[in-house]
């Protein structure tokens, strides 16, 4: 076979798998195997069907950045385009695709056509680009020890033939045409964006882009507004993580256990016919709550799929689902107790105020807002004193704080109760606030046919269990020296006015909903609630300077009104019949009338990854008995991809469009313009919801007439621009990528109802503020405290438990990630390894060194990570950032970090059943 016969059979090879089967069955290994398991084969090296195979097949990712449809693949292109040849995009693979290279070689060595520069063309094209894509390309194969030695011995004499051989004028003109003229080149464009997932920055992106190739992301650039909507080191690395070549490329169902990362390809037909017949077959023989869509985030657009999927189960009779957020469950739900409702002041106001008290708030990190740290360094520069209250010292912390307070994780409670403590034993309280907007502080306002004793300053001074919530008490429980406890509370009850601006770690306890009760109740007796400068100790993210961008179209609600907290599917799979109204808050029905039995995982890693306890969520999975479909509509192959039945393969930030509001109350809205056009076989949820819908019979009463996408979003904001007049139309909004808004709106919250209580009472049953819950009270349970105190939870610091594993284990945040997403990007590893914090004293005490491999273990799994001995974590207690991909070795002992195989799902919280996240108990060990 010459040269030139031998790269087109490679062309054919890499073309599709019949073409391919065709020159299999010329191997001489081909009749050991049948002709399904050579088409397996295939598919695991070609096309991505094996979670644990990644054969690299594109020059980009093969000469080094490990990122799709970069420069390199734009030079592929100018260079075919040179020759008059536009790349076909075979099986929708980017124009630098194996396959794609070979085929331009078949055009430009076989086309008739003399041309004197052609030989030279085609040498230099091998060596600078197909030599290289085929070497590492083979070498994967050769590591890939179960791939069949056929396959690796034909693209090995392909490698060797191209290395040997130089194209001379005598290969050429062998095909049956003549080269085209030459094709003109796109000219580079930037095009205004913004982010798309659960990302606390949701920023401006201005992704360069031409011949559909992505060459680099600018971000906020404009000079003429401030604060800027800037992107942090995840925005900008947003190429690094969704043209990572470890996409999802095609429909595919599973071929193995749940687990076992192998799966065969299909068509998006048969996807379809899928999902519509199991749907409707799970919804008939089980009822409504028998489906159930997870908690998902990873795109937070009008059109997000977890929504799309909710309309079509409305329309088809409804499912089971949820309320809470695994992010903030606990101080929204408790929220609604004490103030009717969740309301946090924009960030602008932090510039109002005297004093700033971050507690369990890291938004350096965990961007709460692009606009917050802007406001923090103003702050700072301004000299008004920050005091960070904390486990760890974090990237906040340093940069902003004068003073930190290593406190005990889920001590958060004891330190607020003896801050109240001192406050009113000083004389410091703001009584005329407390009697005029608040209902249970003390004895003389409380409810009626309420013992005497219960009310709040009654539990601080112990005319109940005869113990004062002093600082000396609370020095015992959360680690800090009562000097310090004391000074902290007389220094926030005199400074006017005096903001503590709460992050979520603090109610991420087994107690969760404590800590914020008892943060509130310092705000409210300090009088610092409802006015500028300071805070209620509610919710930081739930923050409306305007009307959130949602979708307002035709909205259709779900005919099944059975809810559960989020937390708590893992157990409705299990014991959903059992689950109660009292046992575990579920909502809308007394009891369900089914376990869960088909989940929907769409854009989420919740799954698997970002649930506690994953190795009981494997148990349970692994019995596709008690679940018979999961569906997961992803763009990479995650932990909880792996545990699907069906994947669909979706599009990135930059292969569609959408809007999207802030994240945590802004003024500002951000138009998503699609960059790209999607790779390999991607579609949106939407495209394929509408296949769905029509094998369901549903297609016209779930598109409303409007089976184009791009008519839901310009509909929902002509109806957004009705109630924000200043929004420009939609092609200028759409061409900006976004819209900043003039006036920067200063929210304060609940100024309404401070400024003019007759009009506007809190929306509690008693119109004002209740520190006492009657509600709560009359739950008559020992775990649910009618007022704020301090209550031990399982695995904190009070546990027996600790005689085993002594130390605490929190999460956090990191900056290198959002939720588990950037986890794959291998840039992000230059900005943080992962590893395990540990204090020195407590790894002295076992004989640890920081970068020394240690297991991090409980009764609910292993985690082997290197340690990180820092002073930057009070003693006692470790940390491992959160989101990490759960990746287990043989043994099961996962090698990534993921905090979730050390987590409980045993011990959600009291009242709001939310996720305890940071209540662990663990023990180190070296490796």
């Amino acid at each position: 076979m010459n040269i030139y016969e031998l790269i087109k059979t490679g062309a054919s090879f890499f073309e599709g798998r019949e073409k391919a089967l065709k020159i299999c069955e010329s191997f001489p290994d081909y009749n050991k195997h049948s002709r399904r398991e050579w088409e397996l084969m295939y598919d695991f090296c070609f096309r991505g069907m094996d979670a644990d195979v990644n054969i690299p097949l594109w020059a980009s990712v093969c000469m080094g950045e490990k990122v799709l449809q970069n420069a390199t693949t734009l030079e592929i292109i100018e260079y075919c385009h040179k020759w008059g040849y536009e790349p076909e995009w075979i099986e929708g693979n980017p124009a630098d695709y194996i396959g794609e290279q070979l085929k331009f070689l078949v055009y430009l060595i076989g086309a008739k056509t003399e041309n004197a520069d052609r030989t030279e063309s085609c040498n230099e094209f091998i060596e600078n680009y197909t030599l290289t894509t085929l070497s590492v390309m083979v070498n994967a194969l050769r590591e890939y020890k179960d791939c069949y030695s056929g396959i690796t011995e034909f693209c090995e004499n392909l490698l060797f033939a191209l290395s040997d051989n130089e194209i001379t004028e005598y290969d050429c003109g062998h095909g049956e045409w003549v080269l085209n003229p030459p094709i003109e080149n796109e000219d580079e464009k930037i095009i205004n964006s913004g982010g798309l997932n659960n990302c606390g920055g949701i920023c401006v992106i201005r992704p360069h882009v031409k011949e559909n190739c992505m060459l680099q992301i600018e971000s906020d650039c404009n000079a003429s507004h401030a604060p800027q909507i800037r992107a942090c080191v995840r925005g900008r690395g947003y190429r690094k993580t969704f043209l990572n070549p470890g996409r999802l490329r095609y429909p595919m169902k599973r071929i193995g256990e749940r687990g076992s990362g192998k799966f065969e390809r299909i068509s998006w037909e048969e996807a379809t016919d899928i999902v519509a017949r199991e749907t409707s077959r799970i919804g008939k023989e089980y009822g409504p709550s028998s489906r159930y869509i997870l908690y998902g985030t990873g795109v937070c657009g009008i059109m997000s799929p977890g929504r799309l999927t909710g309309r079509l189960l409305s329309i088809d009779g409804g499912y089971l689902s949820y309320f809470n957020s695994y992010s903030s469950a606990c101080v929204t739900y408790i929220s609604n107790y004490v103030f009717g409702c969740s309301q946090g002041s924009s960030a602008s106001d932090l510039l109002n105020t005297k004093l700033l008290i971050l507690w369990s708030h890291n938004p350096a990190e965990s961007i709460f807002g692009p606009e917050r740290n802007y406001y923090l360094a103003e702050l700072k520069r301004k000299g008004v004193k920050i005091i960070s209250i904390d486990p760890r010292l974090s990237q906040t912390g340093i940069t902003y704080a004068d003073d930190w307070f290593a406190i005990k994780p889920s001590t958060d409670a004891a330190l607020a109760d003896a801050m109240c403590y001192v406050i009113y034993e000083n004389g410091l309280h703001n009584q005329e606030f407390m009697d005029k907007y608040c209902l249970g502080f003390d004895e003389n306002h409380m409810p009626e046919d309420v013992p005497a004793n219960e009310s709040y300053h009654s539990y601080l001074f112990g005319l109940k269990d005869g113990i004062k919530k002093t600082p000396e008490w609370a020095e015992k429980i959360t680690g800090i020296s009562a000097e310090r406890i004391r000074a902290l509370a007389i220094e926030y009850a005199t400074t006017k006015p005096a903001c503590i601006d709460c992050g979520y770690g603090a109610q991420r306890h087994g107690n969760g909903e404590q800590a914020p009760r008892g943060i509130m109740a310092l705000c409210c007796m300090t009088g610092n609630v409802g006015i500028s400068g300071g805070s209620n100790g509610t919710n930081a993210g739930n923050i409306r300077e305007h009307k959130p961008m949602t979708n307002y179209v035709d909205f259709i609600p779900n005919p099944y009104p059975g809810k559960i907290p989020t937390f708590l599917w893992t157990k409705a799979i299990e014991q959903g019949t059992e689950m109660t109204p009292a046992s575990d808050r579920i909502k809308g029905v007394e009891k369900l009338d089914s376990n869960i039995k088909m989940l929907f995982c769409m854009a989420s890693d919740i799954l698997i990854n970002q649930h506690s306890n994953i190795n009981d969520t494997i148990r349970i999975l692994k019995d596709d008995s008690k679940v018979e479909m999961i569906v997961c509509s992803d763009i990479f192959m995650t932990p909880s991809a792996r545990y699907a039945d069906l994947i669909l393969p979706a599009t990135s930030v930059f292969e569609g469009e959408n809007i999207i509001g802030p994240w945590a109350g802004s003024n500002y809205y951000l138009k998503h313009n699609k960059i790209i056009e999607p790779m390999f076989g991607c579609r949106f949820e939407w495209e394929w919801l509408k296949e769905v819908a029509e094998k369901m019979g549903h297609f016209d009463r779930f598109t409303y007439g409007m089976p184009d996408m791009h008519d839901w979003l310009t509909e929902n904001y002509k109806f957004m621009r009705s109630m924000e007049p200043e929004l420009p139309d939609f092609e200028t909004f759409s061409e900006n990528g976004g819209h900043q808004f003039r006036e920067q709106i200063n929210f304060v919250a609940f100024e309404d109802e401070i400024k003019d209580p007759e009009h506007h009472p809190f929306p509690t049953p008693s119109g004002k503020i209740e520190i006492f819950s009657k509600a709560l009270y009359d739950y008559h349970q020992d775990d649910i405290s009618a007022i704020p105190r301090y209550m031990p939870c399982p695995e904190g610091p009070e546990d027996s438990l600790k005689d085993k594993y002594p130390l605490q284990l929190i999460g956090w945040h990191t900056r290198r990630r959002c939720h588990s997403i950037h986890d794959n990007n291998e840039w992000q590893d230059e900005i943080e390894m992962p590893g395990v914090w540990i204090h020195p004293a407590d790894a002295r005490m076992r004989g640890i060194e920081s970068g020394d491999k240690v297991d991090v273990f409980n009764g609910r799994g292993v985690v082997r990570i290197p340690a990180i001995v820092t002073t930057r974590i009070a003693e006692g207690v470790c940390a491992i950032a959160q989101g990490a991909w759960f990746t287990p070795d043989g043994e099961g002992i996962d090698t990534r970090g993921c905090i979730n195989t050390l987590t409980s799902t045993a011990y959600p919280t009291p009242i709001a059943k939310g996720n305890p996240q940071h209540t662990n108990l663990v023990e180190i060990k070296k490796a």
